[in-house]
């Protein structure tokens, strides 16, 4: 205990560390408030939900289709939509951009919707205070003065205000969410709106009007594209026309057209080969077959082997001819000699048949003999003019290249101009066939329960909530509660031993007679309270520095604490287990011992000290329990000063002849603060008992009356928690309440009989 005294001052007056037991004991201490906590939280939470404005969800969800859509096989002005992640992204911006959601305001005249036309927070409290005034999105202009000169030149005055579109466009952003469905090509168009329907309309035009948006994007890429390809058109017409007319000014000038336009010495070149080849073909072969017969000739062999005689008409019939007069001769030999006129006849024909069919022959080969030869003048004829249109190609090649390069730039303005003119008809064809890239594949339907608020949900949360603030609050008032509630708490901001929870001494009715409560150990040995003086005798004597005889001082830090009660009741405990204690009332002001339990006394404490009188012959005899009591006074006001008297000689003699008499002498003594009394009797005291009343000491206060011992402050043995109640009382042990139990049990419960 020594120096122990030095750290009261640096102690800290709150309630210290919070353990998980500590938690629960305040929990439990305070239940009603915890209970009350989530009551009271949803009573309120439903009283505010009631009034809260429900709010419908209503969702339409779109599709970005990526499969082609063409009704002509032409290529768009405008791609289609991307359906990488940033193309769906970008989508989902664009359905929530401005200029679709003023659409979607219009067509739905959204401007005078109260729900989106509601001014901000801080313009109706301004309204409400006074301070302004607010008016429809739609009526803030027409209230506002225009200067008359604008109104005629149709100019707005600066500053003067429009329509709030941006507020309604504000409030209407407010109430969407366009979010991607999770990795798909699927967006979801959600609009929170007061009435089921119209969330359910709003999501449904805002869905039509981004498709249509679309289209109209299409449309305007298509109509702009056509303009410009009509614009380079035109230009393009004009230098078509411009690049041709120079080509022909060039041939005309060069005399170099035919018929066909093309230049006359390369086309007559080309014609002239093709007939040389020609021509050098037919000459060969009219010389092969006038070769062919003149060696036929030469040879002697038959004629009749070339194939112009073999076609010959002539020849075939004359050949018959032949041949029937031989056949005629051969039937007439059988029948006639050779001289035979008719003989003769027949022979005579085949002889002109042969001769015709020879000379026949003779003329088809001078023919073929003048085939060759005018085939072969032919040859050479092309030859010769063939050679002069070369000569003629080489001097005209230089002046030629000019004419090419006009050509290859009038081809080439033509083929550009040919393209742009084939585009622009698509791109106008195809203004009317625009098809969009997304799709409604759901439509928002009216819910038919709100989204918001949720209000089983929030009055749940609240009283969860409240549970949790109440359990806080008990924990909290724990922490700031200035009294002691519990033996750690003794044993953390004291530093000194814990020696009893002594439980409240009151009846059912919240009183008890002050004659039974100085002696309840007495009156009722198998009760809590005589369970924990018996408690507190206990530590006193494991804490005794010697089996000698002692001074045990019990005391306080102010009235109230029940400080007279533990002493009385601590040495009636050692009277009734068969020792020798005797009870002194130090509290000669007061005498709260002396009139409860000796109010016939005829003198005291006081009275023997003053008269220079033998104390033992003041002390008075219990005949119950046989425990000695010493008064404070007797019943004649003493004119003394009281601490002058305490600190004499004759107490200090007088306890020590009462220690040769008495084993435990227990003193009980005024508290240590309002008088100097107890402070005084603590020089004489060998143990010190320092009562604290359960919750009620605050922890400062009672750390000051210890401190005001001094030295004496080594001899305090402990403290007492008093006054604790009864469903409390395990818990300030730090044991769950309700782990022990007790009854008052029944004793002797009559009036002390103390005699001299």
């Amino acid at each position: 205990m020594q120096g122990s005294h030095e750290q009261f001052e640096d102690e800290v007056s709150g309630g210290g560390a919070l353990s998980l037991d500590r938690a629960l004991s305040a929990v439990r201490k305070r239940l009603k408030l915890v209970a009350i906590m989530p009551v009271i939280a949803a009573l309120i939470m439903t009283a505010v939900v009631m009034m809260m404005t429900n709010r419908y969800d209503a969702s339409a969800i779109v599709q970005i289709d990526p499969r082609h859509k063409s009704v002509t096989n032409i290529e768009n002005v405008l791609s289609e939509v991307k359906t990488d992640t940033t193309g769906v992204e970008s989508e989902v911006e664009i359905i929530k951009s401005r200029p679709i959601i003023l659409k979607v305001i219009d067509v739905l005249d959204l401007r005078n919707d109260p729900e989106f036309a509601k001014p901000p927070l801080t313009s109706r409290l301004l309204a409400k205070l006074g301070l302004g005034e607010w008016a429809p999105a739609v009526e803030r202009t027409a209230q506002r003065p225009r200067d008359p000169i604008a109104d005629m030149l149709k100019v707005d005055e600066p500053g003067a205000s429009k329509p709030k579109s941006d507020e309604v466009a504000d409030a209407f952003m407010q109430k969407l969410k366009v979010i991607r469905v999770r990795n798909t090509l699927l967006i979801d168009i959600r609009v929170s709106a007061s009435e089921a329907t119209k969330a359910a309309r709003i999501a449904n035009t805002l869905a039509e009007a981004y498709i249509k948006d679309q289209l109209d994007t299409k449309m305007q890429a298509n109509a702009t594209a056509t303009a410009l390809l009509e614009e380079r058109i035109d230009s393009m017409r004009i230098k078509v026309s411009e690049a041709e007319r120079k080509v022909e000014q060039w041939k005309a000038q060069h005399n170099v057209f035919d018929t066909e336009g093309q230049v006359l010495s390369e086309k007559q070149l080309t014609r002239l080969m093709e007939q040389a080849v020609t021509a050098r073909s037919a000459t060969a072969e009219a010389q092969a077959k006038y070769d062919q017969a003149q060696k036929l000739a030469s040879t002697g062999d038959s004629m009749s082997a070339i194939a112009e005689v073999l076609q010959s008409n002539s020849i075939r019939v004359l050949k018959d001819q032949l041949a029937s007069a031989r056949r005629k001769a051969a039937e007439l030999q059988t029948k006639y000699g050779p001289k035979h006129p008719e003989m003769l006849k027949v022979n005579a024909e085949a002889a002109l048949a042969e001769k015709q069919i020879t000379t026949e022959i003779g003329r088809l080969v001078a023919s073929l003999k003048n085939d060759a030869e005018v085939a072969a003048d032919r040859e050479r004829q092309l030859a010769q003019n063939m050679t002069q249109l070369q000569q003629q190609q080489v001097s005209t090649k230089d002046s030629s290249t000019e004419l090419k390069d006009l050509e290859r730039e009038a081809a080439t303005s033509k083929q550009l101009f040919e393209t742009l003119l084939t585009r622009y008809k698509q791109t106008a064809e195809t203004q009317g066939f625009q098809l969009p890239d997304v799709r409604i594949i759901e439509k928002a339907d009216a819910p038919q329960f709100p989204a918001s608020p949720k209000r089983k949900q929030l009055v749940l949360i609240s009283a969860v909530g409240g549970l949790v603030l109440g359990i806080a609050l008990a924990v909290l008032l724990e922490l700031m509660a200035p009294g002691i509630t519990r033996q750690d708490d003794i044993e953390r901001v004291f530093d000194v031993a814990h020696l009893s929870s002594v439980p409240s001494a009151a009846n059912h009715d919240g009183q008890l007679a002050p004659a039974k409560a100085v002696r309840i150990v007495v009156a009722e040995p198998a009760s809590l309270y005589a369970d924990a003086i018996r408690g507190a005798r206990r530590e006193l004597d494991m804490r005794r520095a010697s089996a000698a005889p002692r001074i045990i001082l019990v005391t306080s830090s102010v009235a109230g604490e029940g400080a007279e009660m533990i002493a009385s009741n601590l040495a009636h405990n050692y009277a009734m287990t068969g020792g020798r204690p005797l009870l002194i009332d130090g509290d000669v002001r007061l005498q709260p011992l002396t009139r409860q339990l000796a109010s016939q006394r005829q003198r005291g404490l006081l009275d023997q000290l003053v008269n220079q009188h033998p104390l033992d012959a003041a002390i008075l005899r219990d005949g119950v329990t046989g425990l000695h009591l010493l008064p404070a006074a007797g019943p004649k006001p003493l004119q003394a000063s009281i601490p002058e008297t305490l600190n004499s000689t004759a107490l200090a003699d007088g306890l020590a002849g009462l220690k040769t008499r008495f084993d435990t002498i227990i003193i009980s003594v005024p508290p240590l603060l309002p008088v100097i009394d107890g402070r005084i009797l603590a020089d004489y005291a060998d143990q010190i008992v320092f009562v604290v009343a359960w919750q009620k000491t605050p922890r400062q206060l009672a750390k000051t009356a210890i401190k005001s011992l001094g030295l004496n402050s080594r001899k305090l043995s402990g403290i007492v928690l008093n006054d604790v109640a009864p469903e409390a009382l395990n818990e300030t042990r730090g044991w769950p309440r309700g782990l022990l139990g007790g009854k008052l049990g029944m004793g002797h419960d009559g009036p002390a009989h103390y005699a001299a």
